[in-house]
């Protein structure tokens, strides 16, 4: 589902925070749908919290957390599985580390 410049070595790595791998995570899923000719930021997820948490290595509880805050901090809105990217350069900030330069 990521893509090459992330790894799945990094995103998984026990040395990122679980703000860090979600917004990456939802970074790279919009410049997938970017790449597609997609909006890059309002899309639908086509995982469940809990796939997203699987594949991140978190639990459900913590991804649905992780999102809950940054919907608080006006980065994102989501409901259901629509998810629209408010404040991109936000969630870059948060998840610069794992990001490509």
């Amino acid at each position: 589902m990521l893509s090459k410049e992330l790894g799945n070595a990094s995103l998984l790595a026990g040395d990122y925070s679980a703000d860090e791998r979600v917004a990456a995570f939802l970074l790279d899923l919009a410049g997938r749908f970017a790449a597609r000719g997609f909006s890059a930021t309002r899309f639908h997820l086509s995982m469940s919290r809990g796939d997203i948490a699987n594949y991140l290595r978190l639990a459900a509880e913590t991804v649905s957390r992780v999102l809950s805050r940054f919907r608080t901090q006006q980065l994102i809105q989501i409901e259901g599985r629509d998810l629209d990217i408010l404040n991109p350069s936000g969630l870059k900030a948060i998840g610069q580390a794992l990001l490509p330069e």
